[in-house]
């Protein structure tokens, strides 16, 4: 058994398979080949006593099932690519042994040419988004850092933005409130107050009409003054015309009988006073007729030492007093007698002077008094003009503020209402930003480290693309430059994935091998039977082909149960290395062995001398190697 080949071994394997569906029968027995122990068919499922007690003894327990073995496989090493490659020719076959590097498909050179096409595609796609995750990390760690600040920040000033968020809630509530009462006080107030000011205004529009009349009478009287002034100043000129003309015959024969005449002294004309009294000046004073004439001069008698009278006038004078004397010219008592006389004719003109100045004296203060009055009484009415103007104004002012207020009264409240409703919200809402803002300051440092670690494990899982694109081409361009896929280890082949024409697809095994080192099978054992079995017990496994082979217990797990009362339990046994057993082989197995006999062991189904029908290395017709199924893996993996 040890010389034959692993191509016979497979064809057993084979010979097997079939036995089992021709046995059980169509798609039951090929349902029975494919499932684990659980899964057997009844007859091979259930423990079997029909053992004597004297050859096993009473605690000898045995159970038919199905030999099973590992497989493993070869596969390219390509992931995270679509590339396939069309199969050109199949080159080796199930049940033949092979070693590394034997070829076991030819591809076809098209399919070569687009998957390496496909794959240098893929490299350049990975190596572009590997540099602009390079770039974006380097933005996003910008970002990072920038938000990292602003959230610590943020946590800095928290608690001052709370307070002052506070404090200007509770300073819009106020001045609502404010307003709203002032509001309420200007409804209340301002219509005396305007009444106040109409009251007021009234009784200054009946002073300013009365003011007027007065402004009226006085510039009446003003005029009537201005006329008795004026009449009066030209009074006045006309006799200080004549004294002044009496004064120059008196001073012109004193000088020529050199007597002292510097106390005669001249009247001035009084037009200066009066043009001043007509332009609202003070009106110039009146001649002071003790003041000494200092243009007079006793060597030059000339006109200018009669003051403003005129020539004719000093001549007309002095030839009335020459008429009125005897007659004596000539001599100096003529000249004392026309002095004398002239003197005499100066002092009655001198009482005139006095009298006509006494009545312009009076004339001008009565035009004083009555421009005076005038004035006052036009700058009383314009006084009183100017308050009618500012109490209009005051009072439309007020007016308008009233009606001001009596719209927005609605309006305030309604604002007042508002804040006062929502003041409760909004300082839950700032007692949240603050908690959120401190939170953020707080963990800041930790989501700069969450959101750092999250792109650089995005430009890990980047650059892994790349590196993965980078060995799929590598693993391309070793193993299918030449255009076959060829075997990468020593090994028995089970089963070849692939069929010529048919695509391979470069992420999946395509070639699977027997591992025949580790063959194990899973029986099934009642509630009863497995109390006396555990993990590690020794067992004896019988096949009627291969003989015994040695095992231990490696696994026991719950099975399907039909009820209460009939509880099935799963144990998995593993046979001792290099058994002489092959996958799909019925054995049974005895736990609690003791002594067994070779005639005391049974084939699986009772009936150890059953034949199994021999295919003398032939295949059963349509039978496909490449579509076995898988054994399934072990319970305990």
């Amino acid at each position: 058994m040890k010389e034959q080949t692993g191509k016979q071994r497979i064809k057993r394997i084979v010979a097997a398979v079939c036995a089992v569906l021709i046995v059980g029968g169509g798609t039951a027995g090929a349902l029975a080949f494919r499932s684990r122990a659980g899964n057997q068919p009844e007859a091979a499922q259930r423990n079997t006593r029909s053992l004597s007690a004297s050859a096993a003894g009473s605690d000898t327990i045995s159970a038919g099932g199905t030999v099973e073995s590992e497989q493993f496989g070869d596969d390219l090493g390509l992931v995270n690519t679509g590339v396939r490659l069309t199969v050109e020719a199949v080159l080796a076959e199930a049940g033949d042994t092979v070693t590394a590097g034997t070829q076991l498909y030819q591809i076809t050179e098209d399919s070569l040419a687009k998957a390496e096409k496909t794959l240098r595609s893929e490299l350049q796609s990975a190596e572009n988004a590997l540099i602009e995750q390079k770039v974006s990390y380097q933005e996003e760690q910008g970002k990072a850092t920038v938000l990292c600040e602003s959230e610590q920040q943020l946590g800095k000033s928290a608690q001052q933005t709370y307070e002052s968020g506070i404090t200007a809630l509770e300073t819009s509530l106020e001045q609502a409130y404010s307003d709203y009462m002032d509001a309420l006080d200007t409804i209340g107030n301002l219509p005396s107050e305007i009444a106040a000011k109409q009251s007021e205004l009234d009784a200054k529009q009946a002073d300013a009409e009365q003011m007027q009349e007065e402004q009226k009478a006085a510039k009446a009287d003003a005029g009537q003054a201005e006329d008795g002034y004026r009449s009066a100043a030209a009074q006045y000129n006309s006799t200080a015309a004549e004294y002044n003309a009496a004064a120059g015959v008196v001073r012109y024969l004193g000088n020529a009988l050199g007597k002292d005449v510097s106390g005669i002294s001249l009247a001035e004309n009084v037009n200066a006073a009066l043009q001043a009294a007509q332009s609202n000046a003070e009106p110039a004073s009146a001649p002071d007729r003790e003041a000494p004439d200092t243009a007079a001069s006793a060597d030059r008698p000339d006109m200018q030492d009669f003051g403003f009278i005129s020539k004719s006038t000093f001549q007309s004078a002095a030839v009335n007093t020459a008429e009125s004397l005897p007659d004596k010219t000539g001599t100096n008592d003529s000249l004392t007698q026309l002095y004398d006389a002239a003197y005499a004719e100066y002092e009655a003109q001198k009482t005139r002077l006095a009298d006509a100045e006494s009545a312009f004296r009076n004339a001008e203060s009565e035009y004083q008094r009555c421009t005076e009055s005038q004035s006052a009484c036009e700058a009383a009415l314009k006084e009183a003009q100017s308050r009618i103007s500012s109490l209009e104004k005051e009072i439309s002012s007020l007016n308008s503020t009233l009606s001001k207020a009596k719209t927005n009264l609605s309006k305030l409240r309604s604002e007042y209402n508002s804040l006062k409703a929502s003041y409760e919200t909004d300082r839950l809402d700032l007692k949240h930003t603050l908690e959120t803002d401190t939170a953020a300051g707080e963990n800041a440092e930790y989501h700069y480290e969450i959101t750092c670690a999250t792109i650089e494990d995005e430009l890990a899982e980047a650059q892994a693309a790349y590196d993965t694109a980078e060995e799929n081409l590598r693993i391309f361009e070793e193993n299918l430059a030449g255009g076959y896929v060829c075997a990468k280890q020593d090994g028995i082949i089970y089963s070849l994935n692939c069929q010529e024409g048919r695509s391979v697809n470069l992420n999946t095994s395509y070639v699977s091998y027997v591992d025949e080192s580790s063959y194990y099978t899973t029986v099934e054992l009642d509630q009863n039977d497995v109390t006396q079995v555990s993990i590690g017990d020794s067992v004896l496994i019988y096949s009627s082909e291969t003989g015994t082979a040695n095992g231990k217990v490696t696994a026991i797990a719950a099975g399907e149960s039909a009820s209460l009362a009939d509880v099935r339990f799963n144990v998995t046994v593993t046979a001792d290395e290099n058994a002489e057993l092959y996958s799909g082989e019925s054995v049974n197995v005895y736990f609690n062995a003791g002594n067994l006999k070779q005639s005391d062991f049974r084939d699986f189904d009772g009936g150890g001398d059953s034949e199994r029908p021999d295919f003398s290395g032939r295949m059963p017709e349509g039978f496909d190697p490449s579509n076995m199924p898988d054994f399934g893996r072990r319970k305990d993996d």
